[in-house]
């Protein structure tokens, strides 16, 4: 294992050079310095007293409570990382793998002391920390800002982080198996991109299943949303976590730990296999 950390270590190394964790880094950063500086919060008695972004008053009486106030701004900030911060995530590693596996890239690390399972595991993890220490430094950044402009504390906004990490996580994982097949980074961004534009469609399939004339078509949507991320049920989770209301149904994230194994699994019997 301690080879794969140090392929993750020189994964992140080269996402420096490329400039793909620089240029994440200063998208979070300009977001934070928007909320640090431009928006200006005053709170009296639990309520907004006054409310002004890069200047403009908000007129017309406030009177808002803090506490609904910054579940808007948190829903508003979770809801554009879980659809924006995905796809930017999806299109900033996608090459991650292909790269990796191009003549001449491979039959020089190959030549190392270090088994193909540890070299793509740790190509794995270096993409998943890429994308997740962005996420992590905006989602803490703007918690610590709005917290400390507000004096409230609501920890469920940074919880809800972790379930935007997870999908990625998955979805990097469906990519590292595509692009191990076909070491190609657009047939990666087009299969990841697919489980997010069908998982609506496959989260309530049961509404299909009157219009299937045969059983097997049933069998079919069902076998598809096994292999797919449930991306919908996981983002209504993360809802649930920031407005503080009870999940009854962890089974989506079960679902999603399940397909990171599986094809990390078969990621790695497929390019075990390979012959370079």
């Amino acid at each position: 294992m301690r080879q794969a950390f140090i392929v993750a270590a020189y994964t992140f190394k080269e996402s420096m050079a490329r400039k793909t964790f620089i240029a994440f880094f200063v998208i979070s950063t300009i977001t934070l310095l928007i909320l640090l500086f431009a928006l200006n919060i005053e709170v009296v008695d639990g309520a907004l007293a006054s409310l002004s972004f890069f200047g403009k008053s908000a007129h017309g009486g406030l009177h808002i409570e803090v506490e609904k106030f910054l579940l808007g701004i948190h829903m508003g900030l979770a809801t554009a990382l879980f659809t924006a911060g995905i796809f930017l995530s999806i299109f900033a590693t996608a090459s991650l793998v292909p790269n990796l596996l191009e003549k001449g890239n491979i039959d020089w690390i190959l030549a190392r002391p270090i088994s193909r399972f540890e070299l793509l595991l740790g190509r794995y993890l270096g993409g998943v920390g890429i994308v997740s220490f962005n996420i992590l430094y905006l989602i803490i950044g703007s918690w610590l800002i709005l917290s400390i402009k507000t004096g409230y504390w609501q920890p469920q906004f940074v919880y809800a982080s972790l379930l935007i990490i997870l999908p990625f996580a998955v979805l990097f994982a469906v990519m590292v198996f595509l692009g191990v097949v076909f070491q190609n980074s657009a047939i990666s961004i087009m299969g990841a991109s697919l489980m997010i534009f069908f998982s609506p469609m496959l989260f309530q399939r049961e509404k299909a299943y009157a219009l299937l004339s045969k059983k097997a078509y049933q069998l079919i949507l069902d076998g598809l949303y096994y292999i797919s991320a449930p991306i919908f049920e996981t983002g209504e989770i993360m809802k649930r976590i920031v407005f503080q209301e009870a999940i009854t149904n962890w089974q989506p994230l079960i679902h999603l730990l399940f397909l990171i194994v599986g094809y990390l699994a078969l990621a790695s019997w497929l390019f075990f296999r390979k012959d370079f």
